[in-house]
């Protein structure tokens, strides 16, 4: 049972923390050049400029971002999501141990015939050989 609590209290911290870390967003800041003939034909080239990437409705979509503070202010959404992304995997993995011991715990309140757990096949031929 002290088990359980802890994992308990472990699940209700990750929790405050998802509730915490504000906005979310997935994707990648990156550099983009734009490359471009000029009117002579020599290939110039302008940039870089900022980029948002990410994946939405399985294409991807690009947003460039028009200053310092765009770019701050997507790179602290994105690590929130990373963020959120690891502690969902806790949870997860804590759910998961939770659920175990509630099902160790029902398993251990009931008083089981050890052939409760035998397939009825193996059941009826020891019981026949009792016969």
């Amino acid at each position: 049972m002290f088990h359980l609590e802890s994992l308990s209290h472990q699940w209700k911290q990750i929790t405050a923390k998802i509730a915490a870390l504000g906005t979310i967003r997935p994707g990648t800041v990156c550099a983009q050049k734009v490359k471009y003939r000029d009117k002579d034909g020599t290939l110039k080239e302008n940039g870089p400029y900022p980029i948002l990437t990410c994946k939405q409705d399985g294409k991807t979509r690009t947003i460039r971002l028009q200053s310092a503070e765009e770019v701050a202010l997507v790179e602290e959404q994105i690590a929130n999501f990373r963020d959120f992304q690891s502690l969902t995997k806790e949870l997860t993995r804590l759910g998961r141990e939770m659920a175990d011991c509630e099902l160790a715990e029902k398993r251990d309140g009931k008083k089981n015939s050890s052939s409760a757990s035998m397939p009825n096949s193996k059941r009826k031929a020891r019981q026949s050989s009792r016969d």
